[in-house]
C-alpha cells in the first residue's frame, strides 16, 4: 500500500507481518551464528556477525513496534538508526575473513592482512558515525532546514563510501583469487570461504545500491512527505523488504552455511604450504610497524619500516620458483 494514511510516518502502511517475519528470522541467524563462533572458537573472526545480526533484530523489533503505532516517530527513528548501522559490521567482517584467507595462503596475497584491516576499520568506523548523525538529522522534526540538508549530505556519503569498500573488496578478492589460480591454489579450505565472502559482498553492495537510488532520488527529505514527489522504491514497502531487509539477511545467512571455522584454523599461524595439500605451522605473517604507522599508512606507501615482512614461506621446502 503506498499511502500511510493520516499522522503515519512513513509513505506506505507498513507491513505488521513482514517486520514481525524479519525479527525471528534475524534472531534465527544470529542464535546461529553465537552457537558457531563458540563451536569453532573463532569469537575475534566473527564476532561482528554477531554484532550486526543483534543490531537487525533490534531494528525489526522497534519496526514490529513502529507498525503498530505507525505514527511515532521516536520508534520510526529507532528502526532507521539500528538498521543503517548494522550493514557496515557485516562488510568489516567479510573483510576480516579475506585477512584470514591472507594469512592462510601468504604468498597469494596482494598485500599485508593487518593493513587492510585497519584501512577498512577506520573506514566503516567513519561509515557508522555519518549513517548515525546523519539519519539523527534526517528524522528529527525539530531540526531546520539546514540541519536536514546535512543529515541528507552525511547519509548519502556513508552509502557511497559503503559502495567503494564493496568495489575495493572485489577488487582486493579477486587479485588474491588470480594469484591461487596461477599457482594452482584449489583447495575447498580456501576457495569455499572465498566465494562465500563474495556472495556476502554482493548483497551487501545490492542493498547499498538499492540505498543510493532512495536518497539520490530524492533532492531533499522533506519534514512533510508528499507521497507523489517520492520515488517509487521509497512509496512502496516492498522494495525495503527485498533490498534492504532480504539482502541483508541473505548476507549473513552465507556465513550461517559457509562459516569459516569449517575451512580455516583457529590458529592463524598455520597455513597451507604451495603444494595445496599440506598445512603447515608458519611463526605468523608479522607487521612490526607502530599503530600510528598503520592508521595513517595503512598500505605503506612512505615505507616507514619494512613492516618485518620475512617471507618465511619460502623457506618451507614447498616453494615454487
Amino acid at each position: 500500500m503506498a499511502d500511510g494514511g493520516s499522522g503515519s510516518v512513513y509513505p506506505y502502511q507498513p507491513n505488521k507481518g513482514a517486520a514481525i517475519f524479519f525479527t525471528v528470522a534475524f534472531g534465527a541467524t544470529g542464535l546461529l551464528h553465537l552457537w558457531q563462533s563458540w563451536y569453532y572458537k573463532l569469537w575475534r573472526l566473527t564476532s561482528h556477525l554477531l554484532f550486526c545480526g543483534l543490531l537487525m533484530v533490534a531494528g525489526f523489533v522497534a519496526r514490529s513496534y513502529s507498525a503498530f503505532h505507525n505514527g511515532n516517530g521516536e520508534a520510526y527513528t529507532a528502526t532507521l538508526l539500528l538498521i543503517y548501522a548494522s550493514p557496515p559490521f557485516l562488510g568489516v567482517t567479510n573483510y576480516l575473513i579475506l585477512a584470514r584467507l591472507f594469512l592462510f595462503v601468504p604468498y597469494c596475497a596482494p598485500m599485508h592482512p593487518n593493513r587492510m584491516v585497519a584501512f577498512v576499520s577506520t573506514l566503516t568506523a567513519l561509515i557508522v558515525v555519518l549513517s548515525l548523525v546523519g539519519i539523527g538529522y534526517l528524522t528529527d522534526r525539530n531540526s531546520p532546514e539546514r540541519s536536514v540538508n546535512i543529515g541528507d549530505t552525511l547519509t548519502k556519503v556513508s552509502i557511497v563510501l559503503q559502495i567503494v569498500v564493496g568495489g575495493l573488496f572485489f577488487l582486493v578478492a579477486g587479485l588474491f583469487h588470480s594469484s591461487c589460480l596461477q599457482r594452482r591454489i584449489s583447495n575447498t579450505r580456501v576457495m569455499r570461504p572465498l566465494y562465500a565472502a563474495y556472495a556476502s559482498m554482493f548483497f551487501f553492495l545490492g542493498r547499498n545500491i538499492y540505498r543510493m537510488i532512495v536518497h539520490f532520488g530524492i533532492p531533499v527529505l522533506k519534514h512533510e512527505m508528499n507521497n507523489s514527489s517520492l520515488v517509487i522504491v521509497v512509496r512502496y514497502e516492498w522494495y525495503f523488504m527485498v533490498f534492504e531487509a532480504t539482502l541483508i539477511f541473505l548476507s549473513l545467512a552465507v556465513w550461517n552455511v559457509a562459516h569459516p571455522g569449517r575451512f580455516l584454523p583457529p590458529d592463524s599461524r598455520k597455513y597451507l604450504a604451495q603444494n595445496n595439500r599440506t598445512i603447515l605451522d608458519g611463526p605468523g605473517w608479522k607487521d612490526s610497524r607502530t599503530i600510528t604507522e598503520l592508521f595513517f599508512d595503512p598500505f605503506n606507501m612512505f615505507h616507514a619500516s619494512d613492516g618485518n615482512e620475512r617471507k618465511f614461506w619460502e623457506h618451507n621446502g614447498y616453494h615454487r620458483r
